[in-house]
């Protein structure tokens, strides 16, 4: 039965082009489903068993997350529909669970400043600052940021990010004084902490243990509220606001602005809503 969830998975990273962040998102969700199944096969469930299902997930989870699973649950029997494994989609008797529309949570400019000083100046404290600042020039998600490789940026002399998404290369530029930063960190700060032959920047980074420390610098910086990396892509969003829908999509590498986050700027007068991808999951 697995298999057909990686056979999924795998057709929405290669097909589909979903970035892992997604692809994480869709899996925990399929996970969940498969273990409240108990070992009942993914061809034979019938409505009433996704239905038990979303109903078990009210004891727990958000209205938010209850529509993300059921979008998952969705995407997978379309799937093994298409494929001619089952006969009716579980999930198509379904009432919709309409999303509430939240501001995404950012930080102010002197909590990120405070954050990072509470990084140190070792060569772990210095690799998390440069993640920092990353996620705050590059409008990309701490799973992307993640995903950069030292030949990549040495092949562009550390003046352009590298990345993939929807099937297409893209490129970012650095700000020459974060490009410095980068370089001084591959070839002399680094050092210590990077193993030869490993071709990653942030070699050894994860998103939880990265999101972890985070968090801990958060509290240590006297922020006032739970931090995830993410927020900082939310903090450059709310930078860009005032200059319109386009700026946005631009900056943030947005293919539309239509998507599960909305920012809504406090200058109603130019713009009353701006409609963001968030990727769920990725805090």
């Amino acid at each position: 039965m697995r298999e057909l969830l990686i056979e999924f998975l795998a057709f929405i990273k290669d097909k589909k082009g979903f970035s892992e962040s997604s692809i994480e998102a869709y899996r925990k969700d399929l996970e969940d489903f498969t273990v409240f199944l108990m070992g009942k096969d993914y061809v034979a469930v019938e409505d009433l068993d996704v239905m038990s299902f979303i109903e078990n997930m009210k004891k727990e989870y958000s209205e938010n997350s209850i529509y993300r699973k059921l979008v998952s649950l969705r995407a997978f029997y379309k799937y093994l529909y298409k494929k001619g494994l089952v006969e009716k989609l579980p999930t198509e008797g379904l009432k919709p669970v309409k999303p509430t529309t939240q501001m995404p949570e950012t930080l102010e400019w002197e909590e990120v400043r405070r954050i990072m000083d509470q990084c140190g100046n070792s060569a772990k404290g210095k690799r998390d600052k440069l993640v920092i600042e990353l996620l705050l020039q590059s409008g990309l998600l701490i799973s992307e940021v993640l995903e950069i490789k030292i030949n990549d940026l040495q092949s562009t002399d550390y003046k352009k990010i590298k990345y993939v998404k929807n099937n297409r290369l893209h490129f970012i530029e650095i700000g020459a004084e974060l490009s410095e930063k980068i370089k001084l960190f591959v070839e002399v700060d680094g050092k210590e902490i990077m193993k030869e032959g490993d071709d990653f920047l942030f070699q050894g980074v994860t998103r939880q243990n990265f999101g972890a420390r985070f968090k801990k610098y958060g509290q240590k910086a006297g922020v006032n509220q739970n931090v995830y990396p993410n927020m900082l892509r939310n903090t450059l969003a709310k930078k860009y606001l005032d200059s319109g829908m386009d700026e946005v999509k631009d900056k943030m590498h947005l293919e539309k602005l239509e998507g599960t986050g909305v920012y809504i700027t406090r200058n109603l007068d130019k713009i009353r809503e701006l409609y963001m991808k968030i990727a769920i999951g990725d805090k």
